[in-house]
């Protein structure tokens, strides 16, 4: 493949960094051609020095086998280090002058040269591989791929004035991005590992002797996946009303437009054909053409219009296909076998009648008609697929009903995040209050942190619809105490607005596993309503999901499992003084006693509300977790909701805890349960699971001899109570 006079000549040009090293140290950085260095390594000049660097090597490893101390490469020193990434000025790697966007991919090849040979012919077949070299070891491959971001764009480069400057971190995050695109292109392409290493402005490695390496000057750059910092995208003419509904006024211009230039058409087809309405109905189709009208809107106007509507809805259609028909992209039918004829014409068939888009929230596709009414947006169910198949059939299409799910459920379809539209409609905060927690304080209750908490947790809920932390998800649930009638669940429900009700739940089933995966990705809030009424073993399973970053989901009628980005976060409410029924875990819980009536009088500012919470998240630094310090005090102040075990209440009156270590005072938890057994009836004693777990929720402190974990502990009574 040949490129361009232009890009040949950016690559004839190219320019890399080689460094002379000392026992290992860098020293001072050279900028050279990358054509002379191809040239060198090519030459015998560099076979000898390669000879010393693998015979050095060898005797290392024959002399660490020995017990004797470790050979010094010295003769590394005679083979210069390569970095490829960046050139450097006088001040040495610390002062880059130039980014070239090369990356170096290292292959292991632990075969020896034969493997080596094998890989760079793959490497040779990709067109991104700029050259291809045996490893001074030999048993690895170096690769050396040009990458880009789409449009070539460089956020590294930074101007003031006329000045250009270079953010190295930047260039960095490009150069993580890119050996991860490289990384799937070239493990699925070449069938081949790559080591990973962390990107480095000074990442290279040694020069090495191949006569047989490859190089292609020509070589296309590998377009790099940008991962936009801003994750909410602009949905062009979306707006939140100040009681947080979505209102879409797309294309009232276009609308407009299209109603004056319509009729201006209009009236020439009926000067020219005022007594035949099909005459007028080609001439009309003739001029909506040539002003380049949308035909489909043209198709609903005219269908609508009391002159033709005796015609039909189906001639109108044809009558406005007829004149609109055009070549796809330059080539006419006939040039085109059965399958492009085809795709081509479903293509066709909706870019012109119906807009699609991709939820991925509810993961399905959602459609309207594409004639400048934007109706609202409706889920396509299987029904609505085929009546579409039957419209397409009667203009004359040849794909069937597999043909067009096959084009709805690719990814040739746009995909919308219904969250994130809300959110980006919201617009800015106007700072005027901290509506986040004014809303907490509708809420009775003597927790003075309370609002400062609630504000906290409703960032972290936002920050997990919008992916911000990548490392883990919102693991702390509000928990609402108090009695019936106060409107617990109604202050739950309205902390999303009524257009994002449909993301809510009032309580979520644990024992559908696949259930619980789905809600964890569908929905934005969940309440756990009556929490006490969960039992353990729900209740373990909801602190085991505040901690998951991403859920696996298997779609309907498939047997694979995608990983999706947790949307969910929990709230839950209950009528139970002390619902914590263990010390363990309850970090992740935050209780707050309601002392009264909620007030949810008045209108919730949900726009506001959103818009702080989008704006805090943007600003550098913003604290959207419970660090140690808050975690603490969550613990300490959720003593008193604290249901205290049985077992807990009765083993410190049988043991203490000790500090002689003697031999004696070494209990297992086996022996344990043995001494209780004489305490208690049958029926009363714990297994040593449930045990286990009562230890460590009293904390003694526990220690082990010879391998024999157990406490430190001296016993009470010494012999069992009266029957």
């Amino acid at each position: 493949m040949y490129l361009c006079n232009e890009f040949f000549l950016k690559h004839k040009s190219m320019k890399i960094t080689k460094i002379k090293t000392r026992t290992g140290v860098l020293g001072a950085p050279v900028t050279t051609e990358l054509d002379a260095v191809v040239e060198r390594m090519r030459s015998e000049e560099s076979r000898a020095a390669a000879h010393r660097i693998a015979a050095a090597a060898l005797q290392s490893r024959l002399a660490m086998e020995q017990g004797q101390p470790r050979f010094t490469l010295e003769a590394a020193d005679h083979l210069p280090y390569l970095v490829f990434s960046a050139t450097f000025g006088k001040g040495g790697v610390q002062h880059p002058t130039a980014f070239t966007q090369l990356l170096l991919l290292d292959i292991p090849c632990p075969e020896g040269l034969r493997q080596v040979e094998e890989l760079r012919k793959r490497m040779a077949q990709l067109p991104y591989t700029l050259l291809a070299f045996a490893g001074v070891s030999g048993v690895t491959l170096k690769v050396v791929v040009r990458c880009a971001y789409s449009g070539d764009a460089r956020p590294w480069e930074l101007k003031k004035g006329s000045k250009t400057e270079l953010d190295a971190d930047q260039y960095l995050v490009f150069l993580n991005e890119a050996h991860e695109c490289a990384a799937r292109v070239y493990t699925n392409l070449a069938k081949c590992n790559l080591l990973v290493s962390e990107q480095t402005l000074t990442l290279g490695c040694r020069m090495s002797h191949d006569p047989q390496l490859y190089y292609n000057p020509e070589a296309l750059p590998l377009p790099v996946i940008h991962e936009a910092e801003d994750v909410l995208q602009a949905y062009e003419g979306t707006l939140t009303d100040d009681d947080g509904n979505v209102t879409c006024f797309p294309g009232t211009d276009e609308r407009q437009r299209f109603q004056m230039e319509y009729y201006t058409c209009l009236s020439r087809a009926l000067d020219e054909q005022p007594d035949n309405a099909e005459a007028c109905l080609v001439t009309l189709a003739g001029y909506c053409r040539k002003a380049r009208l949308e035909e489909e809107a043209c198709v609903s106007r005219t269908a609508w219009d009391l002159r033709f509507r005796p015609l039909g809805e189906d001639l109108i259609r044809k009558v406005f296909r007829e004149n609109y028909k055009k070549p796809y992209n330059g080539k006419t039918l006939t040039q085109m076998n059965e399958k492009e004829r085809i795709i081509r014409f479903i293509e066709d068939f909706f870019a012109r009648r119906y807009q699609l888009r991709y939820n991925v929230v509810k993961q399905l596709t959602e459609f309207r008609p594409n004639d400048l009414t934007f109706k609202q947006w409706q889920p396509l169910t299987d029904r609505q697929l085929k009546s579409i198949v039957v419209e397409q059939m009667k203009e004359g299409g040849e794909s069937w009903m597999n043909d067009i799910r096959i084009y709805i459920e690719s990814a040739h379809i746009p995909e919308y995040n219904p969250v994130h539209e809300f959110l980006k409609g919201c617009g800015e905060w106007d700072r005027r209050h901290d509506y986040i927690e004014d809303f907490a304080r509708r809420l009775p209750t003597d927790f003075s942190l309370w609002p400062k908490y609630f504000h906290r947790w409703f960032l972290a809920m936002v920050a997990q619809a919008l992916n911000i932390n990548r490392d883990y998800g919102n693991s702390m649930v509000p928990m609402l105490i108090g009695g019936e009638g106060i409107r617990k669940s109604v202050f739950c429900k309205n902390i999303l607005p009524p257009s994002m009700r449909e993301y809510y739940m009032d309580d979520i089933k644990m024992d559908n596993a696949e259930q619980v995966e789905r809600v964890l990705g569908r929905m934005w809030l969940v309440c756990i309503d009556e929490y006490n009424a969960k039992t353990d073993r729900e209740q373990a399973k909801v602190k085991r999901l505040l901690t998951e970053k991403d859920v696996q989901i298997r779609k309907m009628r498939s047997a694979e499992y995608t990983m999706t980005p947790r949307l969910c976060s929990f709230i839950a409410t209950t009528n139970d003084p002390t619902p914590l029924s263990s010390a363990e875990g309850n970090r992740r819980y935050l209780c707050v006693e309601v002392k009264g009536q909620i007030d949810m009088s008045g209108r919730v500012p949900y726009k506001q509300m959103f818009a702080q919470a989008v704006a805090e998240l943007s600003t550098p630094g913003c604290l959207y977790w419970f660090t140690t310090d808050d975690e603490h005090i969550i613990r300490e102040h959720n003593q008193p909701f604290m249901a205290e075990a049985p077992m807990e209440s009765v083993l410190p009156t049988i043991f203490a805890p000790t500090e002689e270590r003697k031999r004696e005072n070494h209990w297992t938890a086996a022996a344990i349960q043995q001494e209780l057994a004489r305490h208690l009836r049958p029926q009363d004693v714990p297994n040593l699971k449930s045990l286990g777990a009562t230890l460590k929720a009293l904390h003694w402190p526990r220690t082990g001899i010879k391998g024999v974990r157990g406490y430190y502990l001296r016993l009470l009574k010494d012999t069992p109570p009266e029957p």
